[in-house]
Protein backbone atom coordinates (compact mmCIF):
# COMPACT_ATOMS: atom_id res chain seq x y z
CA UNK A 1 0.00 0.00 0.00
CA UNK A 2 2.80 2.26 1.02
CA UNK A 3 4.90 1.80 -2.53
CA UNK A 4 1.24 2.76 -4.37
CA UNK A 5 0.82 5.58 -2.55
CA UNK A 6 4.00 6.65 -3.38
CA UNK A 7 4.05 5.84 -7.12
CA UNK A 8 0.63 7.79 -7.22
CA UNK A 9 2.10 11.05 -6.15
CA UNK A 10 5.12 10.98 -7.94
CA UNK A 11 2.89 10.64 -10.94
CA UNK A 12 0.91 13.80 -9.60
CA UNK A 13 3.80 15.66 -9.04
CA UNK A 14 5.36 14.59 -12.82
CA UNK A 15 2.32 15.40 -14.23
CA UNK A 16 1.95 18.96 -12.42
CA UNK A 17 5.31 20.08 -13.02
CA UNK A 18 4.77 19.18 -17.15
CA UNK A 19 1.19 21.02 -17.41
CA UNK A 20 1.54 24.23 -20.21
CA UNK A 21 2.59 26.97 -17.97
CA UNK A 22 0.93 30.60 -19.82
CA UNK A 23 3.51 32.61 -20.94
CA UNK A 24 2.91 36.68 -21.35
CA UNK A 25 4.08 38.03 -24.50
CA UNK A 26 6.97 41.00 -23.68
CA UNK A 27 5.10 44.65 -23.87
CA UNK A 28 5.36 46.38 -26.41
CA UNK A 29 7.13 50.01 -25.18
CA UNK A 30 6.29 53.03 -27.55
CA UNK A 31 9.29 54.29 -29.95
CA UNK A 32 9.22 57.32 -28.25
CA UNK A 33 11.11 56.18 -25.21
CA UNK A 34 14.37 55.42 -26.90
CA UNK A 35 14.30 58.07 -29.29
CA UNK A 36 12.54 61.00 -28.08
CA UNK A 37 13.87 63.72 -30.57
CA UNK A 38 10.75 64.72 -33.02
CA UNK A 39 12.07 66.41 -36.30
CA UNK A 40 14.53 69.52 -35.30
CA UNK A 41 12.92 69.58 -31.69
CA UNK A 42 14.70 68.04 -28.77
CA UNK A 43 12.96 65.84 -26.58
CA UNK A 44 13.41 63.77 -23.57
CA UNK A 45 12.09 60.90 -21.40
CA UNK A 46 11.47 60.69 -18.09
CA UNK A 47 10.29 57.73 -16.12
CA UNK A 48 9.12 56.86 -12.64
CA UNK A 49 8.23 53.44 -10.83
CA UNK A 50 5.34 53.18 -8.85
CA UNK A 51 5.63 55.77 -5.75
CA UNK A 52 4.92 55.25 -2.35
CA UNK A 53 2.78 59.21 -2.18
CA UNK A 54 0.50 58.02 -5.34
CA UNK A 55 0.23 58.67 -9.12
CA UNK A 56 0.68 62.15 -8.68
CA UNK A 57 4.01 62.02 -6.48
CA UNK A 58 5.32 59.44 -9.84
CA UNK A 59 4.46 61.64 -12.55
CA UNK A 60 6.04 64.53 -10.92
CA UNK A 61 8.84 62.64 -10.49
CA UNK A 62 8.74 61.65 -13.85
CA UNK A 63 8.01 65.22 -15.41
CA UNK A 64 11.68 66.32 -13.24
CA UNK A 65 13.53 63.36 -14.82
CA UNK A 66 12.23 64.89 -17.93
CA UNK A 67 12.80 68.30 -17.54
CA UNK A 68 16.43 67.40 -15.91
CA UNK A 69 17.63 65.33 -19.01
CA UNK A 70 16.03 68.27 -21.54
CA UNK A 71 18.34 70.95 -19.46
CA UNK A 72 21.34 69.21 -19.61
CA UNK A 73 20.34 68.73 -23.56
CA UNK A 74 20.39 72.58 -23.76
CA UNK A 75 23.57 73.16 -21.94
CA UNK A 76 21.79 73.85 -18.69
CA UNK A 77 24.18 72.48 -15.90
CA UNK A 78 22.27 69.97 -13.74
CA UNK A 79 23.68 68.03 -10.02
CA UNK A 80 22.05 65.74 -8.51
CA UNK A 81 22.65 64.38 -4.71
CA UNK A 82 20.93 61.75 -2.63
CA UNK A 83 21.70 61.65 0.81
CA UNK A 84 20.23 58.18 2.44
CA UNK A 85 20.16 57.89 5.82
CA UNK A 86 19.27 54.37 7.40
CA UNK A 87 19.20 53.88 11.14
CA UNK A 88 18.58 50.17 13.10
CA UNK A 89 17.44 49.89 16.18
CA UNK A 90 17.42 46.02 17.18
CA UNK A 91 15.23 44.32 14.43
CA UNK A 92 13.63 47.79 13.40
CA UNK A 93 15.46 49.29 10.44
CA UNK A 94 14.45 52.70 9.32
CA UNK A 95 15.47 54.94 5.91
CA UNK A 96 14.49 57.64 4.23
CA UNK A 97 16.48 59.41 1.42
CA UNK A 98 16.50 62.92 0.01
CA UNK A 99 17.11 63.69 -3.56
CA UNK A 100 18.46 67.81 -4.27
CA UNK A 101 18.62 69.23 -7.47
CA UNK A 102 20.39 71.87 -8.40
CA UNK A 103 20.11 73.50 -12.06
CA UNK A 104 22.73 76.71 -13.14
CA UNK A 105 22.38 78.31 -16.20
CA UNK A 106 23.32 81.80 -17.99
CA UNK A 107 19.90 82.97 -17.56
CA UNK A 108 18.60 80.06 -20.20
CA UNK A 109 15.00 79.32 -19.66
CA UNK A 110 13.57 76.15 -21.44
CA UNK A 111 10.25 75.78 -22.71
CA UNK A 112 8.56 72.65 -22.73
CA UNK A 113 5.41 70.42 -23.15
CA UNK A 114 4.19 67.23 -22.73
CA UNK A 115 3.95 65.22 -25.91
CA UNK A 116 2.90 61.57 -24.81
CA UNK A 117 3.03 59.84 -21.58
CA UNK A 118 2.60 55.94 -21.15
CA UNK A 119 2.27 53.43 -18.60
CA UNK A 120 4.02 50.13 -18.39
CA UNK A 121 0.78 47.57 -17.69
CA UNK A 122 3.31 45.32 -16.53
CA UNK A 123 5.73 47.71 -13.81
CA UNK A 124 3.18 50.19 -13.86
CA UNK A 125 6.22 52.46 -14.71
CA UNK A 126 5.05 56.04 -16.18
CA UNK A 127 7.51 57.35 -19.19
CA UNK A 128 7.10 61.30 -19.70
CA UNK A 129 7.79 62.69 -23.20
CA UNK A 130 8.86 66.33 -23.28
CA UNK A 131 9.80 67.79 -26.38
CA UNK A 132 11.04 71.58 -26.32
CA UNK A 133 9.14 74.43 -27.49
Amino acid sequence: MYKLTSLLLILLFSFTACQNRQVTAPVEKPSWINSPKKGEQIGAVGSAMPHFKGKTAQRRLAISRALDELAQQNGVQVKSTILRNEKRVGEQTKSSAEVFTIQSSANTTIHAHIEKAWTDPRTEEIYIWLLAD
